[in-house]
């Protein structure tokens, strides 16, 4: 996986954001979450292409670095959760759908998630990465907490995300988010790998 510089404000990496940016978006920081409560809201019947699936890291996979309030301008990285807390991470995968009539559709959809998200309570940062090779999406995003979360979930933008997902997005979008500390936890790779994770079948 590369990196690409890009402007490190929120707002200026969600605006640089590409179509497939969108589409994870829209899959993203909750909208599959209607299934709240659960670690994934994956939804993963036949992927786009056998190496094309949420649960496979894709090769020509390009991200910009983490951007927000919760990133130290110095470093580039997240500063730590209050002693005794832990952030709340969310991941998640999307392929648009192809059509002119899901191109307007999709506009109007994301530019309302685009504004929420400028300005959003509780989200520290976010970090999203696209692949040219699979036309897919992906979103990494850090909150203060899981109710911060959750606010965006029960967002008007957002509610109307979730209605749309279905017309906006292949079928094998998915998303997941969990609870951690640790730095290494709050990567795209692990978005990746408890996505494959949710997508094995049951023993």
């Amino acid at each position: 996986m590369t990196t690409r510089t890009l402007n490190p404000a929120l707002t200026a990496a969600i605006e640089r954001s590409s179509r497939a940016l969108a589409a994870a978006l829209l899959a993203a920081l909750g909208v599959t979450l209607s299934a709240c409560g659960s670690d994934s809201g994956a939804a993963t019947p036949e992927p786009s292409a056998p190496a094309c699936t949420g649960g496979v890291l894709e090769a020509d996979l390009q991200a910009a670095p983490l951007s927000g309030p919760g990133v130290d301008p110095a470093t580039g990285k997240l500063r730590p959760a209050p002693e005794g807390s832990s952030y709340t991470v969310s991941s998640t995968y999307g392929i648009p759908r192809p059509g002119d009539a899901v191109m307007e559709r999709y506009g109007q959809t994301f530019g309302a998630i685009q504004a929420q998200l400028a300005s959003q309570r509780g989200l520290l940062a976010i970090q999203l990465a696209q692949s040219t090779s699979c036309g897919s999406g992906r979103t990494l995003a850090v909150w203060e907490s899981t109710e911060a979360m959750y606010e965006f979930v029960m967002s008007p933008a957002h509610l109307a995300a979730v209605e749309a997902a279905d017309e906006l997005l292949e079928p094998n979008y998915a998303v997941t988010h969990w609870a951690t500390t640790r730095d290494d936890e709050m990567t795209l790779e692990e978005g990746v790998r408890r996505i494959k994770a949710s997508e094995a079948p049951a023993p």
